[in-house]
């Protein structure tokens, strides 16, 4: 191991806290909808296999994704299923699921995630709700590599969720999280990034609102200082809780991190163990998962969120050169490194950084097949990492037939949205189509 390497793991196995937590080293887990939960939505034995599996590969925290807190969520979610918290029938599974983590001595915490907002799919007397009636766009050129969409997509316009709805989704929200204390997690994160509900609310794009959830950043920020205040007071102080939110939307017409910084700060006053640093939107995915390691840097966000909260741990996405990692944190401005795709790839990558043996590391190639996966609701791979979401089958778990019946059309499937020639074309037809003349 080389002078710089041994510096660069020392810095990244250090220890740090999130309220009181000791967290053994620098390495987080980022919550993603890949775990395959059971159809009505418990963790399934592929579940757990995932998760333990980047226990052992050196994760120091996990945080789960692919969750729903409230029943609403789970009817309104554009792909299934997800691993739900919205009654108690759910934590006997979860902590199941929590315990089996746990053997490898790594905390485990659960995403609170109350609603999808303006990327809900609405239902018949059920419409999605978000801070103002801003839809969704989603088109070239923000798209990331390797995504298309043909014509580009607009989601259905929200409505306008009122005050009632607010209480009532804080009411279900705080449920959730006592879902997931007494199933044993080490923590909760709430989801308020991309153009989820609580998103919606922090930036004057997406809230225009004349009420008191509008307009100046305290009101912006009073839908989740509300829910801070109120998780904090059923789960007191030293429980950590989390937040993931927007730094940066990348637009003409959006806010930059400064803007998104000032209302994380009044947010935080009511008692954050961390905020998770999520860049960019669906609007701007192609900053969102971009290809760069480090780019969030580049922007300065998380400088920005620093600068308002010098004593807010702060987890960086995005950034997965170690060295960039290793100078993040001692720079001060990040105190743990989230990694998503690249832990798809190589569930082992903290263990060989840790370890000098980077040499052996499997990088994710950012093609991002295991995004246009998701989208399409068929189960989520890595092409660099063939035993991704096959974990538990290869411990011995017997696959359904129906997966195995699947998976060669699933696989032409992703590989011709994944054609910049076949998209090309199918891009030029909806364009012309879209503009038609209508009789």
């Amino acid at each position: 191991m080389s002078p710089e390497t041994a510096t660069v793991a020392e810095v990244l196995s250090s220890p740090w806290k999130i309220d009181g937590l000791t967290i053994k080293n620098r390495y987080v887990l980022s919550p993603m909808a890949v775990l395959r939960p059971t159809k009505d939505g418990h963790p399934s034995d592929q579940t757990i296999a995932f998760l333990t599996t980047r226990a052992r590969g050196g994760a120091g925290l996990l945080i789960v994704g692919g969750t729903v807190a409230t029943e609403r969520g789970n009817q309104e979610a554009p792909f299934q299923p997800l691993m739900r918290f919205d009654h108690d029938d759910f934590i006997p599974g979860l902590r199941r699921m929590v315990d089996a983590v746990h053997v490898h001595d790594v905390p485990i915490f659960a995403q609170i995630f109350p609603s999808f907002g303006a990327m809900g799919v609405p239902g018949e007397d059920r419409p999605t709700r978000a801070a103002s009636p801003k839809p969704v766009r989603m088109a070239a050129p923000r798209l990331p590599h390797g995504l298309y969409i043909p014509g580009g997509r607009t989601n259905p316009t929200p409505e306008e969720i009122t005050k009632d709805e607010i209480l009532e989704v804080q009411e279900q929200t705080v449920a959730a999280v006592r879902r997931a204390r007494a199933a044993g997690f080490d923590g909760v994160e709430l989801g308020a990034h991309m153009r989820y509900l609580y998103s919606s609310f922090l930036s004057p794009r997406t809230n225009w609102r004349t009420d008191e959830y509008g307009g100046s950043p305290e009101n912006r920020a009073r839908i989740l200082v509300d829910a801070i205040r109120a998780i904090r007071a059923e789960v007191g102080t030293d429980y950590p809780v989390g937040l993931r939110m927007s730094t940066n939307d990348h637009l003409p017409d959006g806010q930059g991190p400064e803007g998104f910084a000032e209302v994380a700060a009044i947010i935080a006053k009511e008692g954050l163990g961390y905020i998770a640093l999520s860049d960019g939107n669906y609007e701007s995915m192609d900053n969102n998962l971009t290809s760069e390691s480090g780019a969030i840097i580049e922007h300065g966000e998380p400088q920005a969120f620093r600068a308002a909260m010098p004593k807010v741990p702060l987890l960086l996405s995005s950034t997965y050169d170690p060295s960039q990692s290793a100078d993040a944190i001692t720079s001060g401005f990040a105190d743990g490194i989230m990694l998503a795709r690249q832990l798809l790839a190589d569930p082992d990558f903290p263990n060989k950084v840790l370890q000098g043996r980077q040499n052996e590391i499997t990088w994710c190639d950012h093609d991002n097949s295991c995004l246009r996966r998701l989208i399409l609701n068929v189960p989520v791979r890595c092409r660099k990492n063939e035993t991704m979401g096959r974990e538990a089958v290869l411990a011995g778990t017997k696959e359904p037939v129906s997966v195995k019946l699947q998976r060669p059309a699933q696989n032409l499937l992703i590989a011709a949205t994944g054609s910049p020639f076949l998209m090309g074309i199918a891009d030029k037809l909806a364009s012309a189509g879209a503009r038609a003349p209508k009789d």
